[in-house]
């Protein structure tokens, strides 16, 4: 009987628990002088969110854990939302950021994503991978012969006798199911929606392998290694992908072109010492990773993406990125340089972004009229706020560092030539040289500097301009 009256008393108190907690995170209000705010999961690191009044909702998955709920909380310079979400909750909240619209911000919880297990991650500890995986390579031939993909060249490169091949063998599927299916969802050249689908398709991707049964199966240790929107494809069309697959063979073109993969991976790893560049980012940065991982296809174009992935304590920082050919023009420095810049950019994100978070006052002070610094067209429209546009100014400008670090003063100076035309005229970076020569300039003159201590000078640099 005290046994019966005892778990009657905690029902009733969790029950209260669980009203209390719905109560408490319904109609809240975020207000905010700027135009993102921190957030944090759980025991997760500290990470931006940008204030979109254009999605309605904008709309982020919170992990659960057994049943538990988990702690969100939100913090801007003026203000604290706290929420308690556990799984299948949807809790709407506004962001109140000045000078814009509410912002209409949705939280839902949802089964956990990642899950690295002790035996992973001795495993993967201090590991770094580089691969061609095949359900990614799937995805990539996909959109290869799609009506968008086969006419961009950010998506898909084109210039190589794969990419001829690979036309030869699977354009009379170009009527396949799937193919509709990605036709549909990236309906026109530089579409904004379009290329979300692609980045979720290609990323999701590298989560899933084929089992003994062809069946495209989830590999159980990261879900979704897309972004948060839109969905990841392969939850809704496993079975229409898996269809062209089996009625274009292309596990067999795969196993086929294993020597080539193979190749593409060691040159790879050649020409970018990813092992160097990380150690150099954790000694300049002071904290680490426990493993990364580099996806690509040999139809990569330059659409290039980067997630970090963290559970039981350890991290996992993943790339998708193009492959790294050796170009005969140029000298082994200066095709080490060009083809370690791509990596490079990627891994420091995750480097650059967390030091970023805590000075978001600064950079918005610093980079507060936009116009100043990038080009508003097709090509850059993703850089939507102040953040965004100086994390990539950053990015890029730490490689510099890097550079001079490992290479002489006359091989940087002719590679710079090369990187700085590209971020000024091609991506539209407008004032990237003076940024760059600035803050190598900073870093000559005081090596020892901490980053935090860089970013304060390149700010207040960036001030006067």
């Amino acid at each position: 009987m005290k046994h019966k009256v005892s778990c009657l008393i905690l029902g009733l108190v969790t029950l209260l628990a669980c009203q209390e907690q719905k109560k408490e995170n319904q109609n809240k209000v975020l207000k905010s002088n700027q135009n993102q705010v921190n957030y944090k999961i759980g025991n997760g690191s500290n990470r931006i969110w940008g204030v979109d009044p254009d999605l309605k909702p904008d709309r982020m998955h919170v992990d659960t854990k057994n049943g538990n709920p988990t702690k969100v909380v939100f913090t801007s310079d003026i203000d604290t939302a706290v929420f308690h979400i556990r799984l299948h909750d949807t809790i709407n909240f506004q962001i109140e950021a000045l000078g814009m619209e509410p912002a209409i911000t949705q939280l839902v919880g949802v089964p956990r994503n990642v899950t690295f297990s002790k035996e992973y991650i001795k495993a993967n500890r201090g590991k770094l991978r580089v691969e061609i995986p095949e359900v990614h390579e799937l995805a990539k031939i996909m959109v290869a012969i799609s009506d968008v993909g086969s006419i961009d060249s950010n998506m898909t490169q084109m210039n190589t006798p794969y990419h001829k091949e690979v036309v030869e063998y699977f354009q009379p599927y170009k009527e396949h199911d799937a193919i509709k299916l990605i036709n549909e969802n990236i309906p026109e050249l530089y579409d904004e929606d379009g290329y979300w689908y692609y980045y979720a398709l290609k990323m999701n991707a590298c989560g899933y392998f084929f089992n003994a049964k062809n069946k495209i199966t989830d590999d159980g240790i990261i879900h979704n290694m897309g972004f948060q929107s839109p969905k990841n494809p392969f939850i809704e069309n496993k079975k229409v992908f898996e269809d062209f697959a089996e009625t274009s063979n292309f596990r067999l073109f795969f196993k086929n072109h294993q020597s080539y993969y193979k190749e593409l991976v060691e040159t790879y790893k050649t020409l970018n010492p990813i092992g160097q560049m990380q150690q150099w980012l954790e000694d300049k940065f002071g904290f680490t990773y426990g493993s990364y991982v580099v996806y690509f296809s040999p139809l990569s174009g330059g659409a290039h993406s980067a997630q970090k992935f963290e559970d039981n304590g350890f991290k996992l920082s993943a790339m998708f990125v193009m492959p790294s050919r050796r170009n005969p023009k140029y000298s082994n420095a200066i095709n080490e340089m060009k083809s370690s810049r791509v990596v490079f950019t990627e891994i420091d994100h995750n480097f650059v972004n967390p030091v970023s978070d805590t000075m978001v006052g600064e950079i918005d002070m610093a980079f507060q009229d936009l116009d100043k610094w990038v080009r508003r067209d097709k090509f850059n429209r993703n850089y939507k706020n102040r953040y965004a546009v100086f994390n990539e100014y950053m990015t890029w400008g730490v490689f510099s560092l890097y550079c001079m670090d490992f290479f002489t003063e006359d091989e940087v100076s002719e590679f710079l030539d090369i990187m700085e035309n590209q971020m000024e005229t091609s991506r539209g970076f407008i004032h990237f040289k003076e940024f760059n020569r600035q803050l190598m300039a900073l870093y000559k003159e005081n090596p020892a500097i901490s980053m935090s201590q860089l970013y304060l000078e390149i700010l207040e640099w960036s001030k006067k301009q």
